[in-house]
């Protein structure tokens, strides 16, 4: 007795859910809202350019910012340029520091 409600609930819980999956997986413009997503993200890792930023060089890795920005930051009235995330996030815990690795302009 004590499974059969158990199981009566599970199939309730995704019977009253599966019309609202089934509706939005075939909604051919939430398809296309999907591929624009996809686009605008992949788009966004190169929005930036070394025109932008004050630096040279990633100051946490030293790669040079021509081959790529990812994120910046602004510190002491600069804008330093990253590779990555990680990059970015090393520079933050201690700025003072990798601000001299920065190779500035």
């Amino acid at each position: 007795m004590y499974m059969k409600n158990h199981l009566r609930l599970a199939v309730l819980a995704i019977l009253s859910s599966a019309p609202f999956f089934i509706s939005c997986n075939s909604n051919p413009q939430n398809e296309m809202n999907s591929k624009a997503m996809e686009k605008t993200d992949s788009a966004a890792v190169s929005k930036f350019t070394a025109a932008m930023v004050d630096n040279k060089k990633d100051p946490s890795c030293g790669m040079p910012v021509t081959a790529g920005i990812e994120d910046t930051v602004h510190y002491m009235g600069k804008v330093y340029g990253f590779c990555s995330e990680e990059c970015k996030n090393e520079f933050l815990k201690n700025p003072e520091a990798l601000v001299k690795n920065a190779d500035l302009k």
